[in-house]
């Protein structure tokens, strides 16, 4: 959580790319996502490092705004806990960052159902709105053809293959 108090997300937009260099330079990484890397062997192919995808999907494409509206959720969340913070004191942002992780690590559905976790849309406060997650519960990207009712190529050929 962060100390910042932004309405709208950074902008994280790539505006060129450098064909000689990986992708994960333009990216920032957080510490868990670097020590992953070092003791595996990279997926050219998954982490969109050349191979099958062209370099100009990086930045053809994408619109200026697509990079901030990814991370709108976030950013907002991080500005209500600091808000938070300072009327509440440390307790609040505390108690319901703990619930969301209780309630995101339950796996209970009463109506058996392919709904999302309701649980965790009360304490987001989500319950009366509907979002594109609530339409493609695979999640919707602009670059990805989960929307149309596939997933990812690459994860649906290990899962033929059965690796």
């Amino acid at each position: 959580m962060s100390l910042n108090m932004n309405i709208v997300p950074q902008n994280n937009n790539l505006s060129s790319i450098n064909s000689t260099s990986t992708t994960e330079s333009n990216k920032q990484t957080t510490k868990e996502q670097t020590a992953a890397k070092l003791f595996s062997l990279p997926d050219r192919l998954r982490d969109n490092q050349g191979g099958a995808v062209p370099l100009t999907t990086q930045l053809n494409d994408r619109h200026p705004l697509e990079a901030r509206l990814n991370n709108w959720e976030d950013t907002q969340f991080n500005r209500q806990m600091n808000q938070y913070r300072q009327i509440f004191g440390i307790s609040e942002p505390m108690k319901k960052i703990m619930d969301l992780k209780l309630v995101e690590n339950t796996h209970f559905n009463p109506l058996n159902n392919n709904a999302q976790n309701i649980h965790k849309d009360i304490l987001l406060n989500k319950d009366c709105s509907i979002d594109w997650e609530d339409i493609y519960t695979d999640g919707f990207n602009g670059s990805d053809i989960s929307m149309l009712g596939g997933s990812d190529m690459h994860s649906k050929i290990e899962h033929n293959v059965g690796i």
